[in-house]
């Protein structure tokens, strides 16, 4: 019985919707990111859909869970997020519960803005604090890879410019250097420690350039 069998079983009327979508850094990389909508949640809700992700953890990763109008309300602090719903959902079964979400281009530069400072806060702070070991270095590495590429699609979208490759596009239109950021980005096979190190460095230096762009 596939996933959407499964879990009109498990929630009947309360489903609204099941979907693949693609945000964070795996489901990124696989598009097998599953999506429930419900018409409400609560605990046992969230205990229910946990148990049976067990029966599917080869098949989807990172599972979202939220109610039919989550997304409308909080609009505006999901800016980047709903507009890669729009753009990359599979619906699996219902409808894409961002497709007829509007997003203010003035709201959408804000979370940019938040969102700049607050992980390159975070990353700063973790690297004070981490013991450089090869786990934990390329946990904030490759997470924060992924935010710092969608907030580089959405600064070009709010720049009148379409991008197949963001950072490439990023150093083109605003004279940045983001060398070792797109080295680690797009690697194929995760480097060894000693040359991953020196890389997660200068992608450190490298971030600082977002905190100069106009937005």
């Amino acid at each position: 019985m596939d996933i959407v069998e499964r879990l009109k079983g498990l929630f009947e009327d309360s489903l609204i919707s099941v979907c693949l979508h693609n945000l964070g850094l795996s489901a990124f990389n696989s598009n097998n990111g599953l999506l429930v909508v419900l018409s409400k949640i609560d605990l046992d809700d969230i205990k229910k859909l946990k148990l049976e992700l067990t029966k599917f953890k080869k098949q989807f990763n990172t599972p979202l869970l939220i109610e039919c109008d989550f997304l409308e309300k909080h609009k505006n602090h999901f800016c980047m997020e709903i507009l890669e719903l729009k753009e990359h959902t599979k619906v699996l079964y219902g409808t894409n519960p961002a497709s007829i979400i509007n997003i203010d281009n003035q709201d959408l530069k804000n979370q940019i803005k938040r969102e700049i400072a607050s992980k390159i806060l975070s990353i700063r702070g973790s690297f004070l604090e981490l013991t450089l070991e090869r786990k934990i270095v390329e946990e904030i590495a490759y997470r924060s890879l992924y935010n710092f590429y969608l907030i580089s699609k959405y600064i070009l979208y709010l720049n009148d410019k379409s991008s197949k490759n963001a950072f490439e596009d990023m150093e083109k239109h605003f004279s940045i250097n983001l060398e070792n950021t797109k080295r680690l980005f797009f690697m194929e096979k995760r480097p060894t420690f000693d040359k991953l190190l020196p890389l997660f460095e200068g992608y450190l230096k490298e971030l600082d350039a977002f905190l100069k762009i106009e937005i």
